[in-house]
């Protein structure tokens, strides 16, 4: 950012490198040691302007006046001029930042600010490789991120800026107890000036289950579901997190409703729908009356955006809502406004946001923001392959953000989840352009995203969460150590995955049948089109396999004496069961398709002497389109499994339909 001549530089050097406006002068006068912008990201906010020419001759005559007049080394520690002269000749010393008054700042305040992240023993001989650094956990909760997962999200959502090696090591993401301290000191330190929450937000002494025509005994029991059940497959939040915040009336009235309307459906034993549509228009009214509250403000809070990405693919109820508020709905409810949400929050400090002044934060808002990052990339990504539409989010490519992959396998499964989003992206941008859609898509591209799948499935994704096989090529069931409660978790984890990897080969194949394959040399144009069908038919084989292989596992939960059993496909719907939708009408189409115009695969494996005698050509067609008949129901049976969703009978009525047509086709 310009400044006028004459004129020193008071934003610090993240926000001037950023060119983004920096209150640190504003934020010293309130008492706080870094910017907005510095204390969001979690770095050191530090003003070096050493560099700056405009300074130097300045600096000069105040060091030639240093060495001609001799003071007292009281009087030269008080001058504000000397102590940037000190920083100018030794600039491995902290900078001493220099309020208006001219009363300098120190700053042991900084280093005091973020302990865990910038240790004040930190060790230059310590290796920096990553190779040899241990298995980290995230901030000691069941969903791990890498620290260069964690650096690539926060360079996509809040900036590229170059990390202080000290963010890469162990205790950046190990020192509990530092942190621990550090949020109870700032709460305490806000507590005392604590003013009237605002309507939108939850309090101890309401009942939100009154409203929803639930006790609070069911209501609980929903909110418990939703952390057993509908959350361990993409979760949104950290759930200590949530029930600290929740006892002590800190959370916003639309997440509490979110969460319980995603969990009513694994806790209650009778039918759900009508206190789940409940829940939902709950959800939406206080959503709605929360962003109307923040308009001046025009951010969300932290924890009306976790509801917001829990319930971001609902469909509700029309005939029992307002029709303001199913306009509104349609506009501030969408996938789209969760994207370009989450991109604003990247400058505010969403947790504090529409509080009439100073409030307690959200319990460990800087973790649960990370993971709603991972959650709103991850989305986003397999979202727009799916949509064939280009991403708001940014990239490398696209924007001045450094951007760089995670390079490690730390074996957690949100690190397998967000490489593979990053090679969805990858398949997007390459294979949905201008120029394929016009002239079709280059083989050579289609042969890298090939490799790159490959490359994935055999390194990227972790060891145990890979696909293995046995001498005869069948999956092979996973070994599991973990307590009865939750065993599912694994076989879950695994389920996602490789149905998430399975989409990106159909979506490839989608991309090549709508904009086919550019001419290039002889015979290569056909070998690239066998190619992608070779490997369309190979992911629908091996969903079959993977539909039959997740029938073993289950969890279970009671209620009421009662126990409910519930199978993978119904904990993972969004994923599993309308993935394993798709591949039931690809096949279907593809049984079509064979039977009217016959394959070149068919006319291979059953040569002419080996065709029995007296059968016609269509009777053959026949014999060999069975085999999609037999994949497409037992697709078909796998999203029957998902019997704690409404919406499955829909789907299962579409598939009905769809089998229903290529059965009469055949018969024709």
């Amino acid at each position: 950012m310009r400044l006028k001549r004459g004129v020193e530089r008071a934003s610090c050097d993240f926000c001037h490198r950023r060119k983004i406006k920096c209150d640190r002068p504003l934020r010293e006068s309130q008492g706080h040691d870094s910017c907005s912008p510095c204390s969001l990201r979690g770095i050191r906010c530090l003003l070096d302007d050493s560099d700056d020419v405009r300074l130097r001759r300045r600096r000069r005559a105040v060091v030639r006046e240093e060495e001609r007049v001799e003071q007292s080394p009281s009087l030269v520690a008080t001058t504000p001029a000397d102590t940037i002269v000190q920083n100018f000749n030794h600039p491995s010393i902290n900078a001493i930042t220099v309020n208006k008054e001219g009363a300098p700042v120190p700053s042991h305040g900084l280093d005091q600010s973020l302990p865990s992240y910038f240790p004040s023993n930190f060790d230059d001989g310590i290796s920096s490789s990553l190779d040899q650094s241990p298995h980290f956990s995230f901030i000691d909760t069941p969903f791990e991120l890498s620290p260069e997962s964690i650096l690539f999200l926060d360079q996509i959502f809040l900036g590229g800026f170059e990390t202080p090696l000290e963010y890469l090591q162990p205790q950046a993401l190990t020192d509990i107890d530092i942190q621990s301290s550090m949020a109870a000191d700032f709460a305490t330190q806000d507590s005392a000036s604590e003013s009237l929450r605002e309507a939108s937000t939850f309090r101890t002494s309401q009942k939100p289950w009154i409203d929803c025509g639930l006790d609070e005994v069911a209501f609980d029991s929903a909110l418990h579901a939703y952390f057993d059940f509908a959350a361990v497959h993409l979760p949104v939040l950290i759930e200590d997190a949530f029930w600290q915040d929740y006892r002590n009336g800190r959370c916003s009235l639309a997440l509490v409703y979110a969460i319980a309307c995603r969990g009513i459906s694994f806790s209650s034993t009778l039918e759900s729908w009508n206190e789940q549509q409940r829940l939902a228009l709950k959800f939406r009214e206080k959503f709605l009356e929360a962003q109307q509250n923040s308009t001046s403000r025009s951010v969300m809070r932290l924890d009306d955006l976790e509801a917001l990405a829990i319930m971001v693919n609902w469909i509700y109820d029309e005939t029992q809502s307002l029709y303001l508020h199913s306009q509104l709905g349609r506009l501030f409810l969408t996938h789209e406004a969760l994207v370009l949400a989450t991109l604003q929050c990247q400058m505010h400090d969403c947790d504090e946001v529409g509080q009439p002044g100073p409030t307690v934060p959200l319990a460990r808002s800087k973790e649960r923001r990370k993971l709603l990052f991972w959650h709103v990339y991850g989305l986003d990504a397999f979202h727009s392959l799916d949509q064939k539409t280009i991403s708001r989010i940014p990239d490398g490519k696209n924007s001045e953000v450094s951007s760089k992959l995670p390079r490690i396998d730390s074996g957690s499964y949100l690190d397998a989840i967000l490489s593979l989003a990053i090679v969805a992206r990858e398949i997007l941008q390459v294979l949905v352009t201008v120029s394929t859609k016009r002239n079709g898509v280059k083989c050579t591209d289609l042969m890298n995203i090939y490799d790159r799948l490959n490359h994935w499935q055999k390194h990227d994704c972790p060891s145990h969460l890979r696909k293995k096989r046995d001498a005869d090529g069948k999956l092979v069931p996973l070994t599991i150590n973990e307590s009865s409660k939750t065993k599912f978790l694994q076989p879950l984890h695994c389920t996602i995955l490789w149905l998430l990897e399975i989409n990106c080969y159909m979506q490839i194949e989608d991309c090549v049948s709508q904009y086919g394959v550019q001419i290039g040399a002889p015979l290569e144009g056909e070998m690239m089109a066998l190619r992608v069908e070779f490997e369309a038919l190979r992911a629908v084989h091996d969903g079959v396999e993977i539909s039959q292989w997740m029938r073993q596992y289950s969890a279970s939960t009671t209620r009421g004496g009662i126990t409910q059993s519930h199978s993978l496909i119904d904990l993972a719907p969004s994923i599993a069961r309308d993935i394993c939708a798709g591949l039931c009408y690809w096949t279907c189409e593809r049984g079509k398709r064979v039977f009217s115009h016959g394959s070149s695969g068919l006319t291979n494996i059953r040569p002419r002497n080996r065709q029995q005698k007296g059968k016609s050509e269509k009777d053959q067609r026949k014999q060999d389109v069975n085999d999609y008949r037999e994949v497409a129901k037992e697709f078909r049976s796998a999203v029957a499994t998902a019997t704690s969703h409404r919406d499955t009978e829909y789907v299962l009525e579409r598939l009905d339909k769809q089998i229903a047509s290529f059965e009469q086709v055949v018969a024709q």
